[in-house]
């Protein structure tokens, strides 16, 4: 820590790397207080006022990095003044010497203590002495992030100069060229743009951004935080629209670029008038409207072939009607204009320029809804009172009708439509969805489109509805209801008018529908359930609805196909409300209860047992643990699983049972019920129920002694079974393996030896095989709780540790088990092991397996081809044949293994090309066979194929 001498700083000056050093010392000392910064400068002079110009630079070098090494709260007002002056000065001095002084002045200006009057005189000395586009690209940014900050933060300071930092602005910034630059200057001069005065600058600033428009450039491919074009497009349309003051001009200039020809040139231009449209009050674009009126109409009238440009044009005129929709005057101004030009092609659906007309009375309405609703909907009301008003066209006048309701409703102005219009129009609707009630109406389809774009009317118009209109409404919904073969979705409108007229709908609707339940058809019967339950969660019809449903499931009268319906409709209740709805009904109604008697009625089907499985199990996983806890323990001793009713029941109650919840005194018995049921039923229903049980359990079971030597005991029960050659013993094992493993039990592994060894039996292989494909497949009805962190990982070195050795020396079986295997591993997992994989997915694919294991190999190939790996790169000698062997149509190869491997060929021609070269001609003229496949979907996969194959190499290869 010694003072600074001439003779040390002159050592100090020799290099760069020497001058950053030691900048870093003196800061030190000088934020320890050592000295002062005035003696670095008296000792420093000889450089700073050499008549060398390369010492000068050194000097003022190194004086800067000591600036930029120093905390910013560490100088004084007087030495900061002193600092800045010296700065000012030098700005006069060789261009060399720049780039130091413009690393003094960031650094000081960032200085805390810097008077803020400094500022302006800094500005002013800079403007006055050099210009910012005569510096490197380097520095120009550094001088752009200083007038950033800067115009952050002295705000008041910069005002005082006026006009002449807007103009050293200008300056600074006319010619730049660099982009990351001109993002810096796009970010920050909106801002600037909106909250300075530029007083009779405006047009020359206009003019600086003006240039730039539209952005075009393409970002280079080697920079990793390359500058899109598009961020900068976004970036200089705001500073376009950032003051007032640019209107016109800005108008004028998204005009002129709006008549190009180049796509991002048109989108630019709109997208500038958007946000003309969103930043420029509506009183500055007045006098401009016509213009950008005409120019809109251009692109959306008859309207453009380019749907990202139509898309554009109408969401720019949107906002500008949205933005004038407060100010009457100019709002009915600009909708004058527009409706003028498109209100006479909405009278005739049929014309050429309807969907266009229709598409811009949209965007009116989205502005000022009820005077431009008004007059559009007139138009439509005209039209459907004309003589010649058909079906087709009431159907495309009634959707635009009811998006002119909807966005009304959106702007609270539906109920400021006209009253006559609105009415008129709701009766011609409302007579169109009631010729359902007509003797001789045909329920064809081109005939229901009509009334489906009725509902779809009423749907938005049903606040509106008047009480005369409504009755008729009830009425053609009590027909739709009860058609014997009509099956119309109007639960919309039904909630709708039941939130507005709960009495009315009430006794309209509902009673009637509940009143003659019993004589309507099943088809009907539905279609009540469908419509009504979506009414369930108004308190006003929560208790009728339920009442049926619940009357209509336990009544004892009532037929099987009845209760179905009853049941199935009660699951649907059960998924749609919430956990507190689920527990007061179960409290109030001890449904359950209910549920598990009437389980047992005879002449119940295996359907209605699963929709009582289906309640049961939804609503015991929303009861809290105690209670589940007590259910298990109530009914549970009762059952025996060899009757249907009690497996389904059972399946009600413990599918989806907490896991928390211990089955330790049931697990043994409920273990040898359960494999029994599956070792001698013959229905496979209930075989899968039971399955899904064991497996279930087996996953949620506490990791004991007991509980563990229970399935031991199974496990030995089952390979008896297997030694007598029981086919479903295997299963069974699969499944019991299955919970094992992504519970992550250890002694998942025995069981998974145990199926390995299988895989060469005589009788057994294919179950075997199959059984991997249960353990390894996902199945979304299976409720298993415990799921092993890593457990696929595991699992995939558990099958790896027992059947590798055998996979070297592979048989049919052992590789279709593999394969299995493989769907369920992750793939950064055969990823790292795919120099021992990648031969037994070659041979899978060799033996011509099953159709599904085939198509899990090609899949798998298929996502390693598919990102270029090195691996499959260096075998496609092996991999090609394998895939035009595939692609051919034989008996074991189904459509889809034959699109799968011609996918998998396509993905191949993504290699570069120098690789495929040399299987070009064979695999084209190969390929040629599968042009002729019987399927259409195959033969399309394999004209992109060849096609892919025929281009490699050309000149037209992407």
């Amino acid at each position: 820590m010694t003072t600074p001498t001439r003779a040390s700083l002159e050592k100090a000056l020799k290099s760069d790397e020497k001058i950053l050093k030691a900048a870093t010392q003196i800061a030190k000392d000088l934020a320890s207080k050592a000295y002062d910064i005035s003696v670095l400068a008296e000792e420093l002079g000889f450089a700073l006022s050499s008549p060398d110009m390369e010492e000068r630079v050194a000097g003022t070098n190194l004086l800067s990095a000591v600036l930029v090494a120093l905390p910013q709260d560490l100088l004084h007002e007087p030495q900061l003044v002193f600092l800045s002056t010296f700065y000012m000065d030098r700005l006069r001095d060789h261009h060399n010497v720049m780039p130091a002084i413009i690393d003094g002045i960031d650094a000081l200006v960032h200085m805390k203590a810097l008077p803020r009057a400094q500022v302006p005189l800094i500005l002013q000395s800079f403007f006055e002495h050099t210009t910012c586009q005569s510096q490197t690209r380097g520095d120009r940014t550094k001088l752009f992030n200083i007038f950033q900050y800067l115009t952050i933060n002295f705000k008041d300071e910069l005002q005082t100069m006026a006009g002449d930092f807007v103009y050293g602005l200008i300056n600074s910034i006319d010619g730049e060229r660099d982009p990351r630059n001109l993002d810096i200057i796009f970010s920050f001069m909106p801002e600037f743009l909106s909250t300075y005065p530029l007083l009779h600058l405006a047009e020359e600033m206009f003019e600086i951004f003006a240039c730039y428009f539209p952005i075009d450039f393409n970002p280079s491919k080697q920079d990793p935080a390359a500058i899109t074009r598009d961020d900068l497009a976004v970036k200089l349309t705001n500073c376009l629209v950032a003051n007032n003051d640019f209107a016109e001009d800005t108008v004028v200039l998204a005009i002129e670029k709006l008549e190009s020809e180049l796509l991002v040139a048109k989108l630019d231009s709109i997208e500038l008038l958007h946000q003309a449209a969103i930043k420029f009050p509506p009183s500055v674009l007045e006098p401009h409207f016509e213009q950008i009126w005409q120019a809109l109409k251009t692109e959306t009238f008859p309207g453009n072939d380019n749907e990202e440009i139509l898309k554009a044009s109408l969401k720019a005129l949107s906002a500008l009607l949205e933005r004038a929709s407060h100010l009457p005057d100019i709002s009915h101004s600009y909708q004058s204009s527009i409706l003028g030009v498109i209100l006479p092609h909405l009278s005739d659906v049929n014309q050429r320029l309807f969907h266009p007309a229709t598409g811009i009375a949209l965007v009116c309405v989205s502005g000022d809804a009820p005077y431009a609703a008004d007059k559009i909907l007139n138009s439509f009301l005209l039209k459907l009172q004309a003589t010649d008003a058909g079906p087709e066209q009431r159907i495309k006048i009634y959707h635009i009708v009811s998006q002119v309701y909807k966005l009304s409703a959106l702007r609270d102005s539906l109920q400021k439509l006209d009253t006559t219009i609105r009415e008129s129009l709701q009766d011609d609707v409302i007579a169109s969805l009631r010729l359902i009630e007509q003797d001789d109406f045909d329920a064809k389809q081109e005939n229901l489109e009509l009334q489906k774009a009725a509902l779809s009317v009423l749907n938005e118009s049903a606040p509106v509805l008047s009480e005369k209109q409504r009755a008729l409404v009830y009425k053609a919904l009590v027909q739709l209801i009860s058609h014997p073969s009509i099956d119309l979705d109007f639960t919309t409108l039904t909630v709708s008018l039941g939130a507005l007229q709960p009495v009315e709908v009430q006794s309209n609707f509902i009673d009637v529908c509940v009143r003659n339940f019993e004589i309507f058809s099943n088809f009907v019967k539905r279609k009540i359930y469908s419509n009504l339950l979506p009414l369930l969660p108004q308190m006003a019809f929560t208790q009728r609805i339920l009442d049926l449903v619940l009357t209509q499931s336990f009544k004892d009268t009532t037929a099987e196909p009845v209760r179905l319906l009853a049941l199935d409709a009660l699951n649907k209740l059960l998924l749609m409300e919430d956990q507190r709805f689920i527990v007061d009904l179960q409290q109030e109604s001890n449904l359950l209860h209910k549920l598990i008697e009437l389980s047992h009625t005879e002449g119940l089907t295996l359907q209605s047992l699963e929709q009582i499985a289906g309640a049961l199990s939804r609503i015991t996983q929303q009861l809290p643990l105690s209670e589940q806890s007590a259910i298990v323990s109530e009914y549970l001793p009762g059952l025996n699983l060899n009757h249907s009713a009690d497996l389904y029941v059972t399946k009600g109650l413990l599918g989806y049972l907490h896991k928390d919840i211990t089955l330790d005194d049931h697990f043994e018995r409920l273990l040898t019920d359960l494999t029994q049921l599956s070792l001698n039923t013959e229905n496979e229903q209930l075989r899968v129920v039971a399955h899904h049980l064991l497996c279930s359990m087996v996953n949620k079971m506490e990791s004991n002694p007991a509980n563990l030597g229970k399935v031991k005991k199974i496990t030995e029960q089952l390979k008896v079974a297997i030694k007598k050659g029981d086919v479903r013993a295997v299963e069974i094992l699969a499944w019991v393996a299955k919970g094992l493993v992504v519970a992550g039990f250890d002694e998942a592994a025995d069981i998974v030896g145990d199926l390995s060894d299988l895989l060469k039996h005589p009788s057994l292989s294919t179950a075997a095989a199959l059984g991997f494909d249960i353990i390894a497949a996902e199945y979304p009805e299976l409720d298993l709780p415990v799921v092993k962190f890593l457990y696929k990982q595991k699992l995939f070195h558990t099958i790896m540790g027992k059947m590798g050795n055998k996979l070297a020396n592979y048989c049919v079986h052992h590789l279709k088990a593999f394969v299995y295997v493989l769907k369920a591993t992750p793939q950064a997992v055969i990823k790292l092991n795919i120099e021992q994989l990648g031969p037994l997915l070659f041979k899978s694919l060799e033996e011509h397996n099953e159709a599904q294991s085939l198509c899990i190999a090609l899949g798998i190939c298929e996502k390693f081809v598919a990102q270029q790996d090195a691996y499959f790169q260096g075998h496609l000698a092996h991999l090609i044949p394998s895939c035009l062997e595939l692609s051919k149509y034989k008996a074991q190869h189904t459509m889809q293994v034959r699109i799968a491997a011609l996918q998998l060929l396509y993905d191949i021609t993504k290699y570069p090309t120098f690789v495929l070269l040399p299987h070009k001609v064979d695999v084209t003229l190969a390929l040629a066979a599968a042009l002729d496949d019987p399927k259409r979907l195959v033969r399309n996969t394999a004209v992109k194929a060849r096609n892919a194959w025929y281009l490699i190499g050309s000149a037209n290869e992407n």
